[in-house]
């Protein structure tokens, strides 16, 4: 068993009923790595408590510990029947640094939650809790579509060859070592279109550029023996996140891993174009990695 794997997972749930798909994943991923399961909802304060599923009458004192006690008996009835004894955090607060502060003081090494509307308005989501998280989060971020019906088999990592896809494809590997890796990567014209040119031509140009990067990027990628050996490349003309997405379509199940990158300058993280078009349109569970740290 890997470090990683040795770490409490903590999930993060509004109690709305498609986080119940991220519930059951991280209760998959506990048992299988035999670790903690820190299961985390945070009520908000004033007026925000009408926008919980936890609903109060009003803001005051009174209904504030009412709804913190109506959220913690429905997240203990939610996991009711769980094969892991869970360690149960109701907060109060902002969300996501209230979901980063437990999964500190937890020494937490994953964090799962969910898409929990419906994917017609995912993106009003994402542009809130979900992507906060993502561009925030010092640990890996789990971001739950499908149903846990079996452990990951099929790990599909993006990558633009920089050294933040190499860590993200690392941490899956470290992660989910007994899985089949595909390695993906969308690439463009290696020039400018002009007049005449053959258009067909180009794009192959393109696709030999791109293999020759992924070979050297796989070259210099340290990997357990067992997943170098079982990788497989897939390259693709055009949008990444649309690729994806008709991917996912196809391949259900398959868990989607990309990488972000560092602010220059600052602590915070930066997901890229890229990567918010994955975490927005891919059908898939997508596992979002931050840079590994410099400390």
């Amino acid at each position: 068993m890997t470090e990683a794997m040795r770490q409490p997972v903590l999930l993060a749930t509004d109690l709305s009923p498609r986080s119940d798909r991220a519930l059951d994943r991280a209760l998959l991923l506990a048992r299988s790595w035999r670790v903690p399961l820190v299961a985390l909802t945070v009520v908000p304060t004033g007026a925000g408590l009408v926008t919980h599923p936890v609903l109060a009458l009003s803001s005051d004192a009174v209904a504030q510990r009412a709804a913190r006690r109506q959220a913690e008996r429905r997240l203990r009835a939610d996991l009711a029947d769980a094969t892991v004894p869970p360690i149960v955090h109701v907060e109060q607060g902002e969300v996501t640094s209230t979901v980063l502060a437990v999964a500190q003081a937890e020494r937490c090494g994953l964090i799962v939650t969910g898409v929990a509307r419906h994917e017609a308005l995912a993106r009003m989501l994402l542009g809130s809790t979900v992507e906060t998280l993502a561009r925030r989060a010092p640990l890996p971020l789990l971001v739950v579509r499908e149903r846990a019906r079996q452990g990951y088999t099929q790990v599909l990592v993006t990558t633009d060859f920089s050294e933040h896809a190499r860590h993200a494809l690392q941490t899956a590997a470290a992660l989910f070592p007994e899985a089949a890796f595909t390695v993906f990567h969308a690439f463009g014209n290696p020039y400018p279109l002009l007049a005449g040119m053959d258009v067909e031509q180009v794009r192959q140009a393109g696709r030999a550029a791109a293999e020759e990067q992924a070979r050297l990027f796989l070259d210099a990628t340290p990997l357990p023996t067992a997943v170098r050996a079982g990788i497989r490349l897939r390259l693709a003309y055009g949008d990444p996140g649309l690729l994806l997405r008709e991917h996912g379509a196809e391949h259900p199940g398959e868990l989607v891993v990309l990488g972000t990158q560092r602010r220059s300058g600052l602590t915070g993280l930066l997901l890229g174009s890229v990567a918010e078009r994955v975490l927005e349109l891919a059908q898939s569970d997508v596992l979002v990695v931050p840079p590994q740290s410099s400390a």
